[in-house]
């Protein structure tokens, strides 16, 4: 069975449990705060480090090339249905508490493999809410957008790239452009704010 064949419950605990051992292989007192594969509000892990610094820790798990975040677009919109950036940065500073990390899973479930994208709560905030300002700005629709789905983080993005603009949209330049910035395994991003 390949990982992507695995519910997106089961691939999340198993995420979930990916970080949890890569943390306390580096040194790291952590635990997983679900008592069972159940989400809690904003926070899978709870972490601290040699020096006593604790972070609460979002994993977000996929086997395809982009996350889910769990945010929707209608966070940046006002209630007569109008963009309002402001109220979605807002939303954005509250709900996200600490540091995220991405898992991608692929192979099969008797030789997975993990990649593993560690943001810090100041870059997973500009991530979104850059990307959210280009998604609902940066277009030339015909139709409005009604403010629903979900808010997603693509691979590449995480990699520095940036979405080269064409006749729908404008470009949108990535705040964390390689090769200024790496995500991946990058685990002192944990203690950044």
């Amino acid at each position: 069975m390949t990982m992507a064949n695995l519910p997106t419950y089961v691939l999340g605990a198993i995420g979930e449990h990916q970080v949890l051992s890569r943390l306390l292989l580096l040194g790291y007192n952590a635990a997983i705060t679900n008592l069972s594969v159940e989400n809690t509000e904003s926070t899978d892990i709870l972490c601290r480090d040699y020096k006593g610094h604790f972070c609460a820790i979002q994993v977000k798990t996929t086997a395809e090339d982009n996350w889910k975040t769990g945010i929707s677009h209608k966070e940046f919109y006002d209630d007569n249905g109008q963009i309002d950036l402001a109220k979605g940065r807002q939303f954005l500073e509250k709900k996200i508490v600490g540091p995220w990390v991405f898992v991608q899973v692929g192979g099969s479930s008797v030789f997975p493999t993990f990649d593993f994208f560690v943001l810090s709560r100041s870059e997973v905030i500009e991530m979104i809410y850059s990307n959210e300002v280009w998604y609902l700005t940066g277009y030339n629709r015909k139709k409005p957008l009604k403010g629903s789905g979900p808010i997603c983080i693509y691979k590449p993005w995480l990699c520095g790239l940036g979405v080269p603009a064409n006749s729908n949209h404008v470009e949108w330049v990535n705040p964390f452009a390689s090769p200024d910035y790496k995500f991946d395994n990058a685990w002192h991003n944990l203690w950044i704010d």
